[in-house]
């Protein structure tokens, strides 16, 4: 049994879920598979990695597609779009503005509630 399969199996909300990915998704046999798990599982690991890497360097010069992939998937259109007005211009104003607005800065409850529904409902799913 991997371990997602394991927290599956003994988390049945979406929260508790969203939390055992963050505390397992570093270990080794879970990131070599990481592309053999469902999109929806991916998505929450993504976001896992874009809040840890936001609060640790802000926004990097560097694309993020992949996150507003995952965030459009969740349904977090405004983050989505956020990014997307960074991509067009990595000036470090712009950065700074973008910065400023983005929910995990200003809403991060309500964020995470949102990502902990979108869990919740793949869940019941899967």
């Amino acid at each position: 049994m991997n371990f997602i399969d394991k927290a599956l199996e003994e988390i049945t909300n979406g929260e508790d879920f969203v939390q055992a990915m963050a505390e397992i998704y570093e270990h080794t046999e879970v990131r070599e598979k990481l592309d053999k798990f469902p999109a929806w599982i991916r998505n929450i690991i993504t976001v896992i990695d874009y809040d840890t890497e936001l609060s640790m360097n802000g926004l990097d010069f560097k694309s993020y597609r992949n996150v507003i992939d995952a965030l459009t998937d969740m349904g977090l259109i405004k983050e989505a779009d956020i990014l997307t007005a960074y991509e067009s211009d990595y000036s470090q104003e712009n950065a700074d503005i973008c910065y400023l607005k983005l929910a995990l800065n200003n809403d991060y409850e309500s964020f995470w509630n949102r990502v902990y529904s979108y869990a919740d409902k793949n869940i019941k799913s899967y």
